[in-house]
């Protein structure tokens, strides 16, 4: 049992556990770092991009919301790299908000107006409808472009997008298996543990760092992307081919990353799967899994 003395002296020491914790992870997090480095100096870059439709009111509907999901971002490296997985789960679900946010109204004036009509200045769509009409975007946007669609693809992308955003809830919401999780952070002999602030620097634990990261990353460049597609920018100009280069840095360098741990087993699961109406077959195995 702890005493009064040593709970008094927590707070003191938490700064050098949460240094420690940074410094032991600091390896298997390194290639992580630079992804998400160039991800947000891509959401940066992308509102100053020359291009022919700045000041539209698409853009400035979805600029804040870029601009919180970068933010939201840079917060979760902060808290991941610590050791403090389920808080940063918890702004990986508010990026997955405001991401598809931007996203949604960048695309669409219709939408932008809807958005900015509601009372009590809240947006009018919860997650499972951001993530349908962000996949619908992305369908019309592909139809556009005169790329084929395979029948099917629309159900398979939200349901997936919407599938990490309930994985995330698991462990932002109260949920038994996430704080059962967050418990052996601190756990001692006989299957007992300590009521205290800890770093979660557990080997099982790393696996649901690397995919708050890789989710996070993905709704991030998806709402990045949509914002430059509909400016309209001016490909020539040297801010856009870097803005092009960090944008295909991050998104294959995720994709590597996440592949390398796509059969990983994670602590947390999504429970009820009930919105799941599709067998996934416009994706490869293994894609679902979290």
């Amino acid at each position: 049992m702890r005493t009064l003395k040593e709970i008094e002296t927590v707070w003191s020491v938490l700064g050098d556990v949460e240094k420690l914790a940074k410094d032991t992870m600091r390896e298997q997090l390194s290639p992580w770092e630079q992804i998400v480095k160039v991800c947000v100096e891509a959401g940066m870059l992308a509102p100053i991009l020359n291009a022919k439709n700045h000041g539209q009111l698409p853009f400035i509907a979805a600029a804040p919301f870029l601009k919180r999901s970068i933010n939201d971002l840079r917060c979760i490296w902060l808290l991941v790299e610590m050791g403090y997985s389920s808080q940063a789960a918890s702004v990986g679900a508010s990026v997955f908000e405001n991401a598809l946010i931007a996203a949604v109204l960048a695309s669409s004036e219709k939408l932008a107006r809807e958005a900015m009509k509601v009372k009590y200045a809240e947006i009018p769509w919860g997650a499972k409808k951001l993530a349908q009409l962000n996949a619908r975007q992305w369908i019309e946007l592909q139809n556009k472009l005169g790329k084929r669609i395979s029948p099917g693809e629309y159900e398979d992308s939200w349901t997936i997008s919407y599938y990490h955003y309930k994985w995330l809830c698991q462990i932002k919401h109260p949920t038994w298996q996430s704080v059962i999780h967050d418990s052996k952070s601190t756990g001692r002999k006989s299957n007992f543990y300590s009521v205290l602030p800890l770093p979660n620097n557990l080997h099982e634990d790393m696996q649901v760092k690397l995919c708050i990261l890789g989710g996070s990353v993905g709704k991030v460049l998806e709402a990045i992307k949509s914002f430059s597609i509909y400016l309209e920018c001016d490909e020539a100009t040297k801010e856009y081919i870097a803005f092009e280069e960090k944008m295909n840095k991050a998104h294959f360098g995720i994709i590597e990353l996440m592949k390398k741990i796509k059969d990983n087993p994670s602590p947390i699961r999504v429970l009820d799967e009930s919105f799941i109406k599709t067998d996934f077959s416009t994706f490869e195995k293994g894609e679902l899994d979290v």
